[in-house]
């Protein structure tokens, strides 16, 4: 499909939308229609027909999160995103990145696991640094180089910067990062699944104010999110104290 084009057209907030992104979200809503019908239903490409469902179970979709570095080709971080809420709190996910053949996965009561092409499963962990000075942080590639600079100062080690929340969150329950900030806001199809597989591998994610995200019964964030924090949690409450100092610092 890379092969084909890319942009079919631009969203209202000007972002790009790319036949892989509109192939993969009709598959996966076919998929899930028919596998289970009384679910709701919620995906990015077709928020205005959203499916109301009446089990109290909402499924929460990106099929395509990272669609800039899709197209951009030498960006990491675009990947698939299926999630699901259970009386409005995230309880499966799966996120699979294309470019590494790998899938990450977790349900409530279980395990979060990785699949490398098509390997054997590996339960994956967060890990346990906590002082500040040791703490890997990873970024968007979006972020101010200004911000950045004045966060990395604050304690933490540079870990790069990566597009799609799940991607980034891969890294924190892989033990390739300790800290994940992202400096806007996102929607839920952005972190349902992620959020389900860091709390499996024991990680933490609020907003700045310490809140954690709350999800309507129609799948949403309620409120809207601003910038948010995820963490190996034992770091979370230190790495979200020197981060506030470093954001609000003139």
């Amino acid at each position: 499909m890379r092969d084909e084009g890319f942009v079919e057209h631009e969203k209202a907030d000007s972002s790009p939308v790319t036949r892989a992104d509109l192939a993969a979200d009709a598959l996966i809503r076919e998929g899930l229609r028919a596998a289970y019908p009384d679910d709701g239903l919620l995906t990015e490409e077709s928020e205005s027909e959203r499916v109301a469902g009446t089990s109290g179970r909402v499924w929460v979709v990106d099929p395509l999160d990272g669609t800039e570095a899709f197209i951009d080709g030498n960006v990491r971080g675009y990947a698939v995103q299926i999630g699901l809420l259970v009386d409005g709190v995230p309880a499966l996910g799966v996120v699979y990145e294309p470019r590494a053949d790998l899938m990450l996965t977790a349900a409530a009561g279980a395990p979060a696991l990785a699949v490398a092409n098509g390997g054997v499963p590996r339960a994956l962990a967060v890990s346990k640094r906590a002082e500040l000075g040791a703490l890997r942080l990873v970024t968007s590639t979006t972020i101010r180089a200004p911000l950045k600079a004045r966060v990395l100062s604050a304690g933490f080690v540079d870990g790069g910067g990566l597009r799609s929340v799940g991607v980034k969150v891969g890294e924190l329950v892989r033990d390739r990062a300790d800290v994940y900030l992202s400096h806007h806001a996102v929607h839920a199809w952005d972190v349902v699944a992620p959020m389900a597989i860091l709390a499996a591998a024991g990680g933490a994610i609020t907003d700045l104010a310490g809140a954690p995200f709350r999800f309507d019964e129609r799948g949403h964030l309620r409120p809207s999110s601003g910038p948010f924090l995820a963490t190996n949690g034992r770091a979370h409450d230190a790495a979200r104290e020197a981060i506030l100092r470093a954001w609000e610092a003139p």
